[in-house]
């Protein structure tokens, strides 16, 4: 009986796993990180660090969209779609490398 109670509460750990969406922020025009980007997952909004890094949290059974925003720079949108489990592909989110366009570029 006790042993059914672990299984369940190990069962129930595991399907409510988090899966993250973590990467890096670049200039497009000169490829160095871009610090204090908005990165907005569903409402939750963190902001990248001085290397250009971020770490969001998707919830796995759920279609995301992120909002990259930064002043000076054009928004990007990226949406992230869990597969039939609600698992994310670890090719799909992790270690992405993500380019913002400045508005100033001649590009």
């Amino acid at each position: 009986m006790k042993n059914s109670y672990i299984f369940l509460i190990l069962l129930f750990c595991s399907c409510t796993n988090n899966k993250k969406f973590d990467g890096y922020v670049y200039d497009y025009a000169t490829e160095k990180p871009i610090q204090n980007v908005f990165v907005d997952v569903n409402g939750n909004t963190r902001k990248t660090d001085s290397t250009g890094y971020f770490c969001v949290k998707l919830k796995p059974n759920l279609p995301s969209i992120i909002y990259f925003k930064k002043e000076g720079y054009f928004s990007k949108k990226i949406y992230r779609k869990p597969d039939s489990l609600g698992r994310y592909s670890k090719g799909k989110t992790h270690w992405n490398r993500i380019y913002l366009y400045n508005k100033e570029s001649e590009f």
